[in-house]
């Protein structure tokens, strides 16, 4: 591979396939990008065909599964959880193991160590063994090993999980402290118990998402604490309009003169929870609840007002109707008095 001067420019001469090729260019810089680019490709061809031929260690398979899987088709913020994971968990345990020695044994002791640790959750340790299962599905495609010693390895049980949220008199006495003590808490708080969006969503709201003449919210964004960016996509990878109540028009509309890529909330969204959440909730002794509790003050509010579960699930935006069928659960005093009909009657006699 190299570069040749010409009366009118520069060449590129390299060899693929055993065939020497050659390609033009005016300036200099420009040949000299070109070659850097060839020499880039011709190593990872060359570091692709020795992963190929030598026995892969857990840890190069991983190292290599994050660098042309989880780059490309995950989120920043799924690729720092599962690097944390692969850091913490897996990679001192079978890290140094050729990934055809890894046994379905190694994954059960995993497994059973993190439950005697009992410093994770149960949702936590079955993502760590999703995860070892996620890259050996992904080598066996690449062809790096046959089997997987994932299989059959039962994920652990785990136990339903309840959720806290306010009552409307319990919301209501938040707002009308809120709004005579912190005017900004007030507004966000406000605007998330009337939409159910998330605190992500909510802090990457921007001017160009409210449509003042339909009354909707158009949330197709997200901040990620972790990363520090604002992301073109939610949790769900999906776009869904939140109508704006009479409550919520009120506090947006004095957005309105902003311009399309002005944020609609300036504030420091990660202190918010301890530095002005909390400390309203104490001095009002209402029920201690965490900021994302306001989505589910939202939906368990739609569920008990007798909103379809569907169309809970599409303000949410959840994929499976199933999760937003939680929020039944939130709600036990709606059933209150629903199994009186088993009560036998009571006959009624004349005197």
């Amino acid at each position: 591979m190299s570069i040749h001067r010409l009366p009118s420019g520069y060449r590129v001469r390299w060899r693929k396939d055993s065939k020497l090729r050659s390609k033009n260019f005016r300036r200099k810089v420009d040949a000299e990008r070109f070659q850097n680019k060839l020499i880039e490709e011709h190593q990872n061809s060359d570091k692709q065909v020795a992963l190929e031929t030598s026995k892969l260690t857990f840890e190069e398979l991983a190292e290599y599964w994050i660098e042309n899987y989880a780059e490309i088709h995950k989120a920043p913020s799924s690729i720092i959880l599962d690097k944390q994971q692969l850091r913490d968990h897996i990679i001192p345990t079978i890290g140094k193991i050729d990934i055809d020695a890894v046994k379905s044994i190694h994954i059960t002791k995993i497994q059973a160590y993190l439950v005697r640790e009992n410093t994770l959750s149960i949702k936590t340790i079955n993502l760590v063994i999703s995860l070892i299962y996620k890259i050996f599905e992904d080598a066996i495609l690449w062809e790096f090993c046959n089997t997987n010693p994932c299989k059959g390895i039962r994920p652990l049980k785990q136990p339903a999980q309840d959720f806290s949220f306010w009552t409307l008199s319990e919301r209501d006495e938040f707002l009308t402290y809120a709004k005579k003590r912190n005017f900004r808490v007030y507004e966000i708080v406000a605007v998330a118990v009337h939409t159910g969006m998330r605190k992500g969503e909510m802090e990457g709201l921007l001017r160009d998402t409210l449509d003042f003449n339909r009354k909707e919210i158009l949330v197709k964004r997200s901040f990620c604490q972790k990363t520090k960016n604002l992301n073109e996509y939610t949790k769900g990878k999906n776009i869904r309009r939140i109508p704006m109540n009479p409550f919520v028009y009120e506090i947006l509309v004095t957005r309105k003169n902003l311009f399309d890529h002005q944020k609609i909330f300036e504030f420091d969204f990660m202190h918010l929870s301890w530095r002005y959440f909390k400390p309203i909730q104490q001095a009002l002794g209402i029920s201690a609840i965490r900021f994302h509790d306001l989505r589910h003050t939202f939906a368990s509010h739609l569920a008990m007002s007798g909103v379809s579960m569907f169309d809970i699930q599409q303000l949410l935006g959840h994929r499976s109707i199933h999760t937003t069928q939680r929020y039944m659960h939130l709600a036990p005093d709606h059933l209150s008095g629903k199994t009186d009909i088993l009560m036998p009657k009571r006959e009624e006699h004349n005197d």
